[in-house]
């Protein structure tokens, strides 16, 4: 058997740097940066779950230009702060012209068939007509819940946000917002939308 020696490994062409060097330094202020921006883009508001900016600095949600008018036109007809029409459109089918529920509900307003019989006119995937039908609907369920005599503004439309959602029947019935999970949910989403992603709508 024949041994063959290898030659010896030439010695390395450079030498690690030492801790000292101004190459670690520059590569440690840069890992430094790249760590603080990331903390600063993962805490702005609405990123990563992080928390949203306080009410007072939120304005206005896009509501779609194309109907805006209409928002206003139905707020304006049912006697309801426009901020309330908008976030309860947003809650009911996130500006979706097209939705439709599991129970049947239509359209940006999400009307049942039935309701969209007396309320409505035309398609109530037809996004206008929809919010027209909704003025006409919110005003309505005003009068309706007029008759459980509410202290306040704010206690009329949660009366009737609770109408729009279990009907007027469940409403008058009960005495007020009746004890559905559903139900209550449902105002108090519209009414934490109207006062921070909508609020000041239509002024």
């Amino acid at each position: 058997m024949t041994i063959t020696d290898l030659p010896p490994a030439p010695p390395e062409t450079q030498e690690p740097a030492p801790r000292g060097s101004p190459w670690f330094l520059v590569a440690s202020v840069v890992l430094l940066l790249i760590g603080t921006v990331g903390l600063a883009l993962s805490t702005a508001p609405g990123c990563c779950g992080a928390p949203s900016a306080p009410p007072d600095r939120v304005r206005t949600a896009p509501i779609p230009d194309a109907w805006a008018g209409d928002v206003l036109a139905a707020a304006e007809f049912s006697g309801l702060p426009p901020e309330i029409v908008a976030a309860q459109l947003d809650v009911e089918s996130r500006w979706d012209p097209r939705a439709v529920s599991s129970a049947g509900a239509q359209g940006l307003a999400q009307f049942m068939p039935e309701t969209w019989q007396e309320y409505g006119r035309g398609d109530p995937f037809d996004p206008r007509a929809a919010i027209r039908a909704q003025g006409i609907y919110l005003k309505d369920l005003r009068r309706m819940v007029s008759a459980l005599e509410p202290a306040s503004a704010r206690e009329e439309i949660d009366l009737v946000l609770a109408a729009y959602n279990a009907g007027p029947t469940v409403v008058l019935g009960h005495g007020g917002i009746p004890p559905i999970e559903e139900t209550r949910l449902y105002v108090e989403q519209i009414q934490e939308l109207a006062g921070t992603a909508y609020a000041g709508v239509g002024r």
